[in-house]
């Protein structure tokens, strides 16, 4: 069960449904008291220093756990257990994380509104996913739809986290890649106090709102640079050379080999991505940004992890260092502005 969503988790979307076909789809962005009620999100995490229920289903057997030096974390709907915590561990509710939720959509004058809400693992983790209006990058035509990911865990695995993402969050995988490919944002541990942090948070939303005006500015900026398609090549070889060394020429042995045969590959599939957006987009330094930043996102990423196990591979391609490529390869188009 890849998505991870269990029987007593909930999932609300915004318009269009999850590939796993799960969750209960809604026309048009919610607000987040909606996103709460629709996703199921209305219980509460209970805390106890012991639990007593009964397994085998028609037996009075009974069990009990405790702990002298932490605290159980039960949900108050089906009483299910969340997680055992330490002493000090303060909850986050959903409720207080949809009161956050306003609080950033009120600060954003209401231009950010829920694209998605749910839970995973019974409940252990819980998201609320806005989204701003969609926003015109580079080229007319070419939007995209901004996101600020706000993430929390009932189980103690995860600190409170708001971030910008540009991954809509549907299930378990989409909920650990946004997490894994955004190094920016802000993480609050579950201690006294973190309720009242929402100045923090507030801020956090306005970093977003600045990157995304900031992003527009640098986007246009290399859509008015025109290519030729030696310019093309040189940035692409530049890009390549950046993150993997130089290509060998002559190759040695069957390592370097590989290495070229890993970068014609890889320029081959700049090219044919790269005729495809410029016949709507045209021949411009914007476009040949985005060829680049395919590959690395789709094909160079994937190479990468070959030999690893199949679980590792799951989120291998958004991986911290994948952001990293990627601003590596438009610090190397900002360079020809």
């Amino acid at each position: 069960m890849a998505h991870e969503i269990h029987k007593n988790d909930g999932l609300a979307l915004a318009d269009t449904a999850a590939w796993h076909g799960l969750g209960t789809v809604v026309k048009g962005a919610m607000n987040p008291f909606a996103a709460l009620k629709i996703a199921g999100l209305e219980w509460e995490v209970l805390e106890s220093d012991s639990m007593t229920g009964i397994y085998n289903a028609g037996e009075s057997n009974e069990f009990r756990v405790s702990t002298d030096n932490g605290k159980i974390l039960v949900r108050s709907d089906d009483h299910s257990v969340l997680g055992i915590v330490g002493p000090d561990y303060t909850p986050v509710q959903n409720q207080e994380i949809a009161e956050l939720a306003y609080a950033l959509r009120s600060n954003a004058d209401g231009t950010a509104e829920v694209e998605s809400a749910g839970s995973i693992r019974g409940g252990r983790k819980v998201w609320m996913l806005l989204r701003s209006a969609s926003v015109e990058f580079g080229c007319k035509g070419d939007e995209s739809v901004p996101y600020l990911f706000i993430a929390n865990s009932h189980d103690g695995s995860m600190a409170l986290k708001a971030m910008p993402t540009a991954i809509r969050v549907v299930c378990s995988n989409t909920f650990h890649m946004a997490l894994a490919s955004c190094k920016r944002g802000i993480a609050f541990k579950h201690t006294q106090g973190i309720t009242n942090r929402v100045e923090d948070l507030k801020r956090c939303i306005q970093t977003w709102q600045d990157s995304i005006v900031k992003s527009q500015e640098r986007s246009r900026d290399l859509a008015r640079v025109q290519m030729t398609r030696q310019d093309i090549q040189d940035l692409w070889v530049d890009v390549v050379t950046r993150l993997d060394g130089p290509v060998p020429t002559n190759p040695k042995n069957g390592w370097e080999e590989n290495r070229k045969e890993r970068a014609v590959a890889g320029l081959a599939h700049m090219a044919k991505t790269f005729d495809l957006e410029s016949q709507r987009f045209g021949a411009n330094l914007w476009v040949a940004a985005n060829a680049a930043t395919n590959w690395v996102q789709h094909i160079r990423s994937q190479d990468s992890v070959r030999t690893k196990d199949a679980q590792a591979r799951q989120f291998a391609a958004w991986e911290g260092s994948v952001a990293d490529d990627v601003a590596e390869v438009f610090q190397a188009s900002l360079e020809r502005v």
